[in-house]
């Protein structure tokens, strides 16, 4: 049986679905091939991250945002993550560059300390993966370049 970890506060404005955890298990490689499709559940009034594989020595989770909808600009100080986009198309903000827009198949790197922000620009669902680095699990936010210049 897999031990569920403690799963750290988030913000109110996003769903946190838990009910995948454990699905994926080492110790049962029948569950180490997946549909990532069943991950794949939206929310019309928030984001909504399904945590997949917590347990190991990486974090995968996958985040749905209804169009207009966004993981905010944040950071994560101690561990990186790998995003890769399966379905939509969004505006990604890495640290301070220009925002780049991602479709399915892309795939970001983002370090540990350097802020990241998605929005589902299209008129369609989005979803990508979030493959994150061994460490303890936070998330500030922070604002948007763009908006840091305007103030």
């Amino acid at each position: 049986m897999t031990t569920v970890p403690e799963i750290p506060k988030l913000p109110d404005d996003e769903k946190v679905v838990t009910d995948f955890i454990g699905t994926i298990d080492p110790n049962d490689l029948s569950s180490l091939v997946f549909p990532l499709s069943k991950f794949q559940q939206f929310d019309e009034k928030m984001p909504t991250v399904v945590l997949g594989y917590t347990t190991g020595q990486i974090g995968v989770v996958v985040w749905n945002l209804e169009p207009g909808q966004q993981n905010d600009y944040h950071v994560h100080p101690t561990t990186e993550h790998l995003h890769i986009f399966i379905e939509g198309e969004c505006e990604y903000t890495l640290g301070d560059l220009p925002p780049v827009i991602t479709r399915v198949g892309d795939a970001v790197m983002v370090p540990a300390g350097i802020p990241h922000g998605i929005r589902n620009i299209g008129d369609k669902r989005a979803s990508y993966v979030a493959i994150a680095s061994p460490g303890p699990y936070e998330k500030h936010r922070v604002e948007r370049p763009a908006e840091r210049n305007q103030a």
